[in-house]
């Protein structure tokens, strides 16, 4: 069995949409090495002060409708081992991502089943950390529609958003969760260490009360429990 790391490491001062606080971290107990000869061992612990929405996160229903369901809100089998499809639709500055964009990927990556995770690799995570990063590809209405009528339990993209930065309509957004439900993964990384385009993946979001969104560990699973 293979696991591939897609997450992305929160640290202070990592990269960030415009509309997010800084991510900051102070330590509110230090290390020493005199401590440590004094007692025989040195205590540190960080405070971070950081939006449930940077670094490898969901967005829940919540954060885009009043009626929606809460991170903390669902099951935990809709995150252990689901089927994943990787979908390789690379763009560049602004790019849009269209049904037909979405149905060339499936030509090389197999169609789109029932419940899965569908991962939509923009090559745009190789801008994570740099000013690009901003400039993100996005998913149209149509495309998003096309997903949740496709009955995906969950869309992935190595950007910030699924939605044009550029304009106040997020249209994406709205079709997935608030009309569907369908939980969001924003700032995937390192998909082209997939091996094949469809395996399983783990994704438990933290357990936050009420939360909008939350951070995830998001692992591709390849080899043993591979879901063909």
């Amino acid at each position: 069995m293979r696991l591939v790391d897609f997450s992305s490491e929160i640290h202070p001062g990592m990269p960030k949409p415009p509309s997010a606080p800084e991510v900051t971290m102070r330590y509110t107990i230090s290390q020493s090495e005199d401590a440590e000869a004094r007692k025989g061992f040195s205590n540190k612990l960080e405070e971070y002060t950081m939006t449930t929405h940077v670094a490898t996160h969901f967005d829940a229903p919540s954060h885009f409708t009043t009626k929606g369901k809460n991170i903390d809100q669902f099951a935990l089998d809709r995150f252990f081992m689901v089927p994943s499809l990787m979908l390789n639709v690379k763009k560049g500055e602004y790019g849009e991502i269209s049904v037909k964009d979405l149905e060339e990927a499936q030509k090389e990556a197999g169609e789109i089943k029932k419940g899965d995770l569908v991962y939509l690799n923009t090559g745009f995570f190789r801008f994570y950390g740099e000013e690009t990063y901003l400039k993100t590809p996005y998913l149209t209405e149509e495309a998003a529609r096309y997903l949740a009528n496709a009955g995906v339990s969950i869309v992935a993209i190595d950007c910030f958003t699924v939605d044009d930065v550029r304009k106040k309509e997020k249209p994406a957004h709205v079709v997935l969760l608030k009309e569907y439900g369908i939980p969001i993964i924003e700032c995937a990384l390192h998909l082209d260490d997939a091996p094949k385009p469809r395996f399983s993946s783990v994704c438990f979001p933290l357990k936050i009360r009420d939360g909008s969104g939350a951070f995830t560990r998001l692992v591709g699973v390849f080899g043993e429990g591979d879901v063909e």
